[in-house]
C-alpha cells in the first residue's frame, strides 16, 4: 500500500549468546533466581528494585564436577520490569565472569 508503513519488530540489541539457565543468585537487598546468562551479562529475577543504571554486586551459585562454585559479580541495572510478584533485572557485567583461568571477583568484593 502506497504511503504506509509496516511495521518493524524491535531489534535485538544483544552482543553475546545467551543460555537460558537457572542458577541461585543472592545480592545484597535479597536472593532470586537467574533466568538467563552470557559473557557479558545476566537477567534474574528477586524481590528487591534496584534502579536502572545503578551499580549492583551479586553473587551467582553453580555445581560442577559435583562441587558448589560461587562467582562474585558487579554489574549495572540496564533495566527494571515487573515479574508477577517478582522484579526482573538484566545486568551488564562491569567485570568478565572469567579472567583467564581464574574467576574474577570486583574490586568492591575482594
Amino acid at each position: 500500500m502506497a504511503g504506509s508503513k509496516a511495521a518493524r519488530a524491535p531489534r535485538d540489541q544483544r552482543g553475546a549468546v545467551r543460555f537460558d539457565t537457572h542458577m541461585p543468585v543472592h545480592t545484597a537487598q535479597g536472593a532470586g533466581r537467574t533466568h538467563n546468562i552470557s559473557a557479558q551479562g545476566v537477567y534474574f529475577e528477586t524481590d528487591a528494585e534496584p534502579r536502572a543504571g545503578a551499580l549492583v554486586n551479586f553473587q551467582l551459585e553453580y555445581t560442577l564436577q559435583g562441587r558448589r562454585h560461587r562467582l562474585l559479580c558487579e554489574g549495572k541495572v540496564v533495566r527494571v520490569e515487573r515479574q508477577g510478584e517478582r522484579i526482573g533485572v538484566a545486568a551488564r557485567l562491569v567485570t568478565p565472569f572469567f579472567e583467564g583461568e581464574e574467576i574474577a571477583a570486583p574490586p568492591t568484593l575482594r
